[in-house]
């Protein structure tokens, strides 16, 4: 199982240049990729995009993807020259009026002067060789830290559920003991009105089972048991590459059940299991939109 969440990075130092390389990603519903830096071009985009077809499902994914030259024979240095001249003419009645000299190196300094460009394409094989290889051990590494993050929610969730199966039980034992009782509370609830009059016992068993009936919460105990279970084996399930929109669907389901057993039952110590089963409920929630 894998996080969306992740991050990793690298520094490399090559003979002619160095290389800043990072993967991060956050949650998100789609598979969503951006490409910045000033060492992507057409290529390396396309080498990029073919690491991550295949591994990914889902998640904002960003690449940062920067170049350092060291070598001379990797810059390309332009001087504006009619920048240049435009200057030494405005500067020309001023020299010439106070005798002012202007040295060059001042001018120099002019900003805009001179542009220093590079171009990744114009690398060699060797180089782009070497550059795709630290991109691919980055990348090897952003997966790496996907499975550990993936690994520490699994086992999060996993942990939530067993305690959500010890507090359906109890639910259970203590829906069964009201029905059990249920009879005997609607009897006391008539006589408490009617006072001397007789009672018609078949009347009061009758309409404590309707009663019984409605107030029963069985169907959705066994329901919120099924969707618990299913969730754990979405888990534990290998085959499947995306669990997340699965299990975000489980967990809202598991929340209605919770809000039916809640709205159907006059008992308050199934009321107080009930918050904490949505409690753990909602520890999986925020636990599973983070998973792919």
């Amino acid at each position: 199982m894998h996080s969306m969440t992740a991050f990793a990075q690298g520094r490399y130092n090559f003979r002619d240049f160095s290389l800043h390389v990072s993967f991060k990603s956050y949650n998100n519903r789609y598979l969503e990729t951006s490409l910045k830096g000033s060492g992507v071009t057409a290529a390396v985009e396309t080498y990029i995009r073919e690491l991550l077809k295949g591994q990914l499902q889902r998640g904002k994914v960003e690449v940062v993807l920067d170049v350092f030259p060291e070598g001379a024979g990797q810059w390309d240095i332009r001087l504006n020259a009619p920048l240049l001249a435009e200057v030494m003419k405005r500067l020309a009645p001023f020299q010439k009026q106070y005798g002012l000299a202007q040295p060059l190196d001042s001018l120099l300094k002019l900003p805009m002067l001179f542009r220093l460009e590079h171009d990744p394409e114009r690398m060699g094989a060797r180089e782009q060789a070497a550059m795709r290889r630290s991109i691919a051990r980055v990348f090897t590494a952003f997966l790496a830290s996907r499975r550990r993050e993936g690994r520490c929610i699994q086992r999060d969730v996993l942990a939530s559920i067993a305690v959500i199966d010890r507090q359906v039980r109890d639910v259970s034992d203590l829906a069964k003991h009201g029905e059990k009782n249920a009879c005997r509370d609607y009897r006391k609830k008539i006589a408490k009105f009617i006072k001397d009059l007789p009672i018609d016992e078949k009347r009061i068993i009758q309409e404590a089972a309707i009663s019984a009936d409605k107030a029963s919460i069985t169907e959705e105990i066994n329901r919120l048991r099924t969707h618990a279970q299913r969730l754990r084996r979405l888990l534990l399930d290998r085959s499947v590459a995306a669990r997340g929109k699965e299990a975000d669907f489980l967990t809202q389901e598991m929340q209605r059940e919770t809000h039916t057993i809640a709205a159907k039952t006059p008992s308050m110590d199934i009321h107080q299991q009930v918050v904490l089963i949505r409690r753990e409920i909602e520890k999986i929630r925020q636990q599973v939109q983070n998973i792919e």
